[in-house]
């Protein structure tokens, strides 16, 4: 070979190699940080389960009706177990996106969903050599000197950080939160790559807004990876719930924290899907108005929200309460606009529908008032209302769940607006009847949510709102 184009084909050699080693960048704990790696991982990803999409197409042509069904069965377990590792294995914003779908979309094939709910509490841990380094980085010490006791394995292991079981000196149970080296990379590199984020929101759940709620979901993540911000927040929850036994909020330990160790007290419970499994009827019972409680309270008397309501957030305990997990993601709403939501839906449960229909444009929910008619637009608002409209219980139950979330997502996205608030106030919404439905709550939702929207906590006698409402 002529020297010269000897040298340019190892040139070349070298350029792809340093390529491909740039956009195949791991940190310590083995989590892919470079943007352009990341989005090749998706696609390639996505090539692939289409690849797969095909060839079951063409197995299935050939096959008979019962063959059919164990193809498809095959396709679907490989496919979801492809998605767990790619997921699992990324961390950052395409995992949180497989922790929404696997308790919020209820259509989803049970395979799917069943190995999604890994994503909650069982992702690939990193390497306890990893936490001993970022324990010792941030508190100045390996874990075996700052405690009595470190447990090498995890308890769990989530989208941004892993947590152990451990001992305080003073004999104190607690749980430590490690934070993996270079999920910050990740997720900015994520954030930064917005349209991707979107196209995968959108290909999982096709009838949300997925842009705005990409864009939500990467707000959210950015404030996760700031453990101290979520010791302030966390002791804040505590101290708004100090006086409601059946809501738990563990206790902090800034002598233990940083901005990458998070030290809090270890409450012993069940999970949700042992709950679902092996839970009385009873503790389901309690369980599901503590976490209502729980949400509405926090919204409508405090003006805050535990951004990350996943079942794997949530123990439950032998008494019927619920202690809550993870407040790394809290958002909290504008006053301004939460009085004027409370206003519409106040206006909803006295059955104003010319007055309804205005406060929707007051608050910027209608923006387009000659493609929404007030008809439609009432019944378009009876998907959130079911459950409190009727002064009688209402069990919730998946059905209900896949036919508000299809009804108000759909096409009709193009005739109504998404205010930031309200997007949220919608991811809460759903993933909370989801997680309703599950446990078979039924109960007079109507009679315990009046005291979020009238000032006295009752229906006004002549169906009107007094007009400083």
């Amino acid at each position: 070979m002529h020297p010269v184009i000897a040298t340019i084909v190892v040139a070349c050699v070298v350029a792809v190699v340093a390529i491909v080693v740039v956009l195949s960048r791991r940190s310590s704990a083995g989590i892919m940080t470079s943007r352009a790696g990341r989005t090749i991982r998706v696609l390639f990803g996505s090539l692939r389960m289409g690849m797969r999409l095909l060839v079951r197409k063409g197995r299935r042509m050939l096959a008979s009706k019962e063959r059919q069904e164990q193809i498809d069965r095959d396709y679907h377990d490989r496919t979801a177990r492809q998605a767990l590792d790619a997921m699992g294995n990324m961390k950052g914003a395409f995992m949180k996106i497989g922790q929404i779908v696997s308790f919020m979309d209820d259509t989803l094939p049970k395979e799917y969903r069943e190995q999604l709910r890994q994503l909650q509490a069982n992702a690939p841990p990193m390497d306890y050599d990893c936490v001993v380094r970022v324990v010792e980085g941030e508190l100045g010490a390996p874990p075996e000197r700052l405690f009595s006791d470190f447990s090498v394995e995890p308890l769990a292991a989530a989208s941004i950080g892993q947590v152990h079981r451990a001992r305080l000196k003073d004999g104190t149970d607690v749980v430590v939160k490690v934070q993996y080296p270079g999920v910050d990379e990740a997720i900015r590199a994520d954030v930064s790559n917005a349209a991707m984020v979107t196209m995968m929101m959108g290909a999982v759940l096709p009838q949300v807004d997925a842009r705005a709620l990409a864009d939500e979901l990467c707000a959210r993540l950015l404030e996760e990876l700031d453990y101290e911000r979520e010791l302030d927040n966390q002791r804040r929850f505590g101290e708004l719930f100090s006086d409601s036994p059946e809501i738990i909020i563990p206790r902090v330990y800034p002598s233990h924290s940083s901005r990458r160790v998070l030290t809090t007290e270890y409450i012993a419970g069940m999970g949700f899907y042992d709950l679902l499994e092996h839970g009385s009827e009873e503790r389901k019972k309690k369980a599901a108005l503590a976490l209502w409680r729980f949400a509405f309270d926090s919204i409508w008397f405090h003006g805050v929200f535990n951004g990350d309501p996943h079942p794997g957030n949530y123990l439950f305990l032998d008494d019927g309460g619920v202690a809550f997990l993870d407040f790394g993601s809290v958002k909290r709403f504008d006053p301004t606009f939460m009085a004027g939501f409370r206003k519409l839906i106040a206006l909803y449960l006295v059955g104003d529908r010319q007055g309804h229909y205005e406060q929707a444009e007051a608050i910027d929910v209608i923006t387009q008032p000659e493609l929404v008619d007030p008809e439609w637009f009432w019944d378009f608002s009876k998907w959130f209302m079911l459950p409190v409209v009727d002064d009688a219980p209402f069990l919730f139950t998946s059905a209900y769940c896949a036919e508000a979330v299809g009804q108000v997502f759909g096409d009709n996205m193009t005739k109504i607006n998404m205010p930031a608030e309200y997007l949220m106030l919608n991811r809460i919404s759903f993933g909370l009847n989801s997680i309703l439905a599950q446990l078979g709550a039924c109960e007079n939702f109507h009679r315990m949510s009046l005291k979020y929207y009238f000032d006295d906590g009752k229906l006004p006698d002549d169906g009107k709102l007094p007009v400083d409402s």
